[in-house]
């Protein structure tokens, strides 16, 4: 049958059942849980933040924990972690010099590791050797004193005299003494005088130094190390080198 106006709608051969099926589909619709939607610009779910800040501090917490568990198990595997190799003593080039006291000749007590930071000349003579007279009336020697002592240059003078008394060093203190300063018996000047520092080898330096001739004259560093051996005097080319080294060392 025909409508006025249009067609008349169809009708499904088996009404009842779609009619049913339409039902069934709009109740599972209705009961179908809402979705939450984002939107631009709307923040995500307080509950997931939290989450995943929970899950980055339980990363964290457990990488520390591991490093510290290997670093735990390396320590006690090697209980010592080796550190910096201290220098050798010896009295070679290099190596450190090693440590004494001596009292020089007025008495007075001089001690090698407090001129840590000096650059140290230890200079092994004898008042009775013609070639330590040699290299004192050249006057270089005091000169180099003179002109870096205030930078931090100093001297020791050992003689050699209680190894070699009369033969090669002095008899006694003032003798020494009597050498550094340039001055004969009668007080005349022999040449200018050292200001430093002489002692007598009471303490037996010359085996410790290997003192097999004169002069020989050891310079140390700031650390106490041998920068330069001088074995002789051969002329002003020995000071020359001890000069240029001095120099160097005070920078």
């Amino acid at each position: 049958m025909r409508r006025r106006g249009g067609l008349a709608p169809a009708v499904h051969p088996n009404g009842l059942e779609s009619e049913l099926t339409a039902g069934w589909t709009s109740e599972a619709k209705l009961m179908s849980p809402p979705r939450t939607i984002a939107c631009a610009g709307q923040s995500p779910p307080r509950e997931g933040i939290v989450k995943t800040q929970t899950r980055y501090a339980i990363t964290v917490v457990g990488s520390v924990l591991a490093l510290f568990v290997v670093i735990l198990a390396y320590v006690l595997v090697n209980p010592r972690i080796p550190g910096p190799v201290a220098p050798e003593v010896g009295i070679a080039p290099g190596q450190l010099a090693p440590s004494f006291t001596i009292r020089d000749v007025n008495g007075t007590e001089w001690n090698l590791s407090l001129h840590r930071g000096q650059v140290v000349l230890l200079d092994f003579m004898g008042a009775n050797c013609s070639t330590c007279g040699v290299e004192m009336s050249a006057g270089r020697l005091q000169s180099i004193y003179a002109t870096y002592s205030a930078r931090g240059f100093t001297i020791l003078s050992i003689d050699v005299g209680p190894a070699y008394p009369g033969l090669l060093g002095a008899r006694t203190p003032e003798e020494a003494w009597r050498f550094a300063q340039g001055l004969n018996p009668d007080n005349s000047r022999r040449w200018a005088a050292g200001a430093w520092p002489v002692a007598l080898d009471t303490q037996h330096l010359t085996g410790t130094f290997k003192v097999t001739e004169l002069p020989i004259k050891y310079l140390l560093d700031g650390s106490g190390k041998i920068a330069l051996k001088l074995v002789g005097y051969t002329g002003s080319s020995d000071h020359d080198r001890l000069e240029a080294q001095v120099t160097a060392l005070l920078g």
